[in-house]
């Protein structure tokens, strides 16, 4: 999974991505002149997936990953010009929006203005313009392409214009219904507004842990969870010995764990479950959407074991680790032959038999 981090100057967008990463990139505005781009990654723990190598006496245990890019140092609307933002961020599958709550003397809000509401709605409609210039692009190209009357190209040129429609009237593409062709048709122009948003509110030292409710209705309206995490008191408690972390946390009234509250934001933005694979070699765990049927989860293992998918060997995670391994798990009758079309649940441990 690929996370973008997005926000308006000031709002602390570097502070949350060396928050979450442990990184340490600078977080001085414009630091270098150049619009650098900061990247890292992070794992995504679940003691599912310790268990199940306990279980498998597993030599290498790969957890889910989730990796980020911080577009830092541009200065104002530059920063989200189309041509700047999508290189970036087209394979991202989720953008964590970053809204400044927060007064500093340090580092004044532009304009001086603080008001997180305005703000996800300026981040939102430069998005919208970002997709819309692609759009527009798009179709000048197909215009021609068309006329050739290739049943292709003008189903594309439909799709397109229903996008530049909807954008021109401020929709945003998520909002829209795709069926599952016009879905992977559209994956490859990397769209803003088609991606899942994580709204976060970066609040400072006794800032209230409640949104406004203008700001909690926008959130709502985007179908999204609105996070709020006081990035730099959080970066600076991670300087602290682990044991004396709590009681500053208590201290200051935030919640802490920044990084597993936005772990499981982003998993809920996006839909995703976890599903395994372990041998005594690896236990690993991988993400994929809610919905997706067994071979195109064996895709994501390895696209070879999807072309060739002729079967998944399928025990639910808790029945597994019950019954003491997967020996166990057959000889009880509780490991199941699945096909191509079953639906993947969360915590299902497979074993994909394939044709090379």
């Amino acid at each position: 999974m690929k996370v973008g981090i997005l926000g308006l100057p000031s709002s602390g967008k570097t502070t949350l991505f060396n928050l979450l990463t442990s990184s340490r990139a600078d977080t001085t505005p414009y630091s270098s002149g150049k619009g650098e781009v900061h990247l890292g990654a992070v794992q995504v723990p679940d003691e599912r997936l310790d268990q199940l190598a306990r279980v498998y006496g597993s030599k290498k245990i790969t957890h889910a990953e989730i990796s980020f890019v911080d577009l830092a140092g541009m200065p104002g609307a530059e920063a989200r010009r189309a041509d700047d933002l999508i290189p970036h961020l087209r394979d991202a599958d989720a953008l964590a929006l970053v809204l400044r709550d927060f007064e500093s003397e340090t580092a004044p809000a532009p304009g001086g203005r603080v008001d997180p509401a305005a703000d996800l709605d300026e981040i939102y409609s430069d998005l919208i313009l970002s997709d819309l210039g692609v759009a527009e692009r798009k179709l000048d190209h197909l215009e021609r392409e068309k006329k050739g009357k290739d049943p292709t190209k003008i189903r594309e040129y439909e799709l397109i214009t229903r996008v530049k429609e909807a954008l021109e009237s401020e929709k945003r593409l998520a909002s829209l219904s795709f069926d599952e062709e016009e879905e992977k048709h559209l994956s490859g122009y990397g769209f803003l507004t088609l991606k899942g948003v994580i709204p976060l509110r970066n609040i400072g030292e006794g800032g209230s842990p409640d949104p406004s409710p203008q700001l909690a209705k926008k959130a709502a309206a985007l179908g999204a969870p609105l996070l709020s995490i006081n990035a730099l008191l959080e970066c600076e408690v991670r300087e602290l010995p682990e044991e004396e972390r709590p009681s500053f946390y208590e201290t200051f009234g935030i919640e802490g764990k920044a990084r597993t509250r936005f772990i499981r934001a982003a998993y809920e933005a996006l839909d995703l479950i976890t599903f395994f694979t372990a041998a005594p070699n690896e236990a690993r765990a991988w993400a994929i959407p809610r919905g997706i049927p067994a071979a195109r989860a064996a895709g994501k293992v390895h696209s070879d074991m999807e072309r060739g998918f002729i079967r998944a060997e399928v025990i639910p995670y808790p029945t597994l680790v019950e019954l003491g391994g997967e020996r166990q798990a057959k000889e009880k009758g509780k490991m199941r032959l699945e096909g191509k079309e079953y639906i993947v649940a969360d915590g299902d441990v497979l074993l994909i038999r394939f044709s090379p």
